[in-house]
């Protein structure tokens, strides 16, 4: 009794971690296209990714970039945009950087998926890294709707924020994207053929 009293221990604080870790997390990443497909490897990232870092000019170290964490999500599971959209406190370092300058790039990383690249440095080009470019704005009132309901589908604990942070939806209205997934260097892949439908 002993023994199974201690396995069943250790197994329930394994599951208890597992749980843990993985509540709220609202993706299970599918496994990657083809490296070759950049178009579609840009898109797996964007919809795939739960958070990424958002980098800023700093309004409180003068000629500073500053990164972040940020939440985000592109759409609910089953529909991707490729646009990020945010939740962003009025009080928070993102909201005050944007008021000096808007230009943003958010980066994501294939090793948050924790499929390929848990066995390799998350510098390896082959653990796919995104970073989209331009500015940060506010969402428009005919996708709010859309944006709000992404976000509290991908992130549920945003709907139980402090209600006095004055929370925006905000948007980046991508400009460039740039990524690399293998070796020989970063693909620029044109807006354009990034918003094609995907998958």
């Amino acid at each position: 009794m002993a023994v199974v009293v201690k396995w069943c221990a250790a197994t329930c604080a394994v599951i208890l971690a597992v749980t843990i870790v993985t509540e709220g997390t609202s993706v299970t990443w599918p496994p990657p296209p083809s490296w070759l497909n950049k178009t579609a490897t840009a898109r797996y990232l964007a919809h795939s990714a739960d958070w990424g870092v958002v980098s800023t000019m700093s309004n409180m170290f003068p000629d500073t970039p500053f990164g972040i964490v940020q939440s985000f999500a592109d759409g609910p599971v089953e529909k991707s945009t490729g646009i990020p959209y945010f939740y962003v406190s009025k009080i928070s370092t993102v909201y005050a950087n944007i008021q000096k300058n808007n230009i943003v790039s958010l980066t994501v990383s294939e090793v948050e998926s924790q499929l390929l690249c848990s066995k390799v440095d998350p510098e390896t080009p082959t653990c796919a890294q995104l970073t989209l470019s331009g500015k940060m704005i506010p969402v428009p009132s005919q996708e709010e709707l859309f944006a709000r309901t992404a976000l509290f589908a991908r992130h549920p604990q945003m709907k139980d924020w402090p209600k006095g942070h004055n929370w925006l939806l905000l948007k980046l209205d991508v400009t460039s994207v740039w990524l690399i997934d293998f070796f020989g260097g970063a693909a620029i892949i044109p807006v354009e053929d990034y918003f094609k439908p995907w998958p």
